[in-house]
């Protein structure tokens, strides 16, 4: 599929999750800039490794990032876990779950956690208990949801989301925003947002926003989340109506060739 022939298209997600993101930029006949403005790195790994050793208790174990999974299984198995449901947030973690010959029960279908706390009205979760890890700065939505349904929920702190140690390509993004030398910002998460901008604005270079604000480099935010942080800025952001990165490119597709 064509539609974004030549438009420069930054991605801002962490680099060892921008591998498919590129070739589905380049898809679009469009010209992928790998800038992560975040960058995962595991936590606690007692915390997740106590998370294994009830897992043969868990009635499910739910998965909000592909990242959760990765941390899990450097630890886990599910060897023994029979009764065992998974959800995960949306299908591209699922894509990563498959990788690990493990499949979903259960997918919403609006990935976010708003969408899963809706998907598992379905279930009777009273006294179920559940496995979360998860970076502890995401929000409580889900965990809080499920316990006022009487659901007992184990949190685990698997991974953190941090400012990358080498920002050199962060400063070079910068740059090239206040050139107008790129198209679009992709930004996947509200950190990805906060991280940029608290950059610019230690290195006086805060008129980037204005940049975004007049739309003379578009932002585009995969969902409702990151938006709301753009929102807080005084960014109105492209948005698609299914949260992924696919869509949100073909929403650019739809926005840039009106």
């Amino acid at each position: 599929m064509k539609g974004l022939e030549g438009k420069k298209i930054v991605i801002t997600r962490p680099a060892e999750r921008a591998k498919d993101s590129v070739e589905m930029v380049k898809s679009y006949g469009a010209v992928p800039i790998v800038t992560p403005t975040i960058e995962l790195k595991d936590s606690k790994p007692e915390e997740v490794i106590k998370l294994c050793n009830m897992i043969n208790e868990l009635d499910w174990l739910i998965f909000t990032s592909p990242r959760a999974i990765k941390s899990f299984f450097k630890h886990c198995s599910l060897e023994g876990a029979e009764n065992l449901k998974i959800a995960t947030i949306g299908p591209k973690t699922e894509e990563v779950l498959n990788e690990y010959n493990v499949k979903a029960d259960l997918i919403p279908d609006n990935y976010t956690a708003e969408g899963l706390l809706e998907a598992f009205e379905k279930f009777d979760v009273k006294g179920m208990k559940m496995g979360l890890p998860r970076t502890m700065v995401a929000r409580y939505t889900l965990p809080h949801g499920l316990e006022d349904r009487g659901a007992q929920v184990f949190l685990a702190d698997a991974y953190k989301s941090e400012m990358p140690d080498d920002k050199s390509k962060i400063y070079e993004l910068i740059d090239d925003i206040l050139n107008k030398d790129i198209d679009v910002v992709m930004f996947t998460s509200p950190l990805t947002v906060k991280n940029l901008i608290k950059i610019a604005k230690e290195e006086d270079k805060a008129e980037i926003l204005d940049i975004f604000r007049n739309n003379e480099v578009l932002v585009a935010a995969i969902g409702p989340i990151t938006k709301k942080v753009l929102d807080a800025y005084k960014i109105n952001p492209i948005m698609p109506e299914v949260y992924t990165f696919k869509n949100m490119l073909d929403k650019l597709v739809d926005v840039m060739n009106d």
